[in-house]
């Protein structure tokens, strides 16, 4: 890459070797930049390539990433088919235990249907009873105000079409 040298360091050159040594030196002070320039170049380019092997020793590449991919995926489908057996696990585990709350739960209902029959029966037999009582209270009562009212012996003979003298 051609360069030239700046105005000053030219003039002064001049004044302190002269004009043709100037020049010379100039060329030379020239040649010396371009040959740094061509090796500065050629570092570069050997640094670059240094640090891009280095990069693709450190960095992941696709095929890495395919790679770990692939292993994430196995792990997961192994971990996915473990839980899965826990779950069937759990599922007949719950399915035991509510076939043994059921069982519980239809003999707590045996006994209490039992016990709502047997009060039943006795509820029905007081009522009974009850009733007879009643029948036997109300006759009873009808008796004592027909005894004791004659109004009221008049209207019953009314309405049974009985005549009373």
């Amino acid at each position: 890459m051609p360069t030239t040298l700046p105005i000053e360091m030219y003039d002064l050159l001049e004044k302190k070797v002269g004009k043709e040594d100037a020049r010379e030196v100039g060329k030379l002070i020239l040649a010396s930049f371009d040959s740094i320039d061509k090796r500065a170049e050629t570092v570069v380019i050997q640094k670059k390539a240094e640090i891009k092997e280095e990069l693709t020793k450190e960095l992941a590449t696709k095929e890495d990433l395919a790679k770990l991919e692939g292993r994430l995926n196995e792990k997961v489908a192994a971990v996915e088919g473990r839980l899965n057996e826990k779950i069937a696990a759990v599922k007949e585990d719950l399915a035991k235990l509510e076939g043994r709350l059921n069982e519980k739960i239809n003999a707590v209902e045996g006994r209490l249907n039992e016990r709502i029959t047997a009060v039943e029966g006795r509820l029905n037999e007081r009522f009974t009873a009850m009733d007879w009582k009643m029948r036997v209270y109300f006759l009873i009562l009808l008796f004592v105000m027909l005894l004791n009212n004659p109004k009221v012996l008049d209207l019953v003979a009314k309405l049974f079409g009985v005549a009373i003298k």
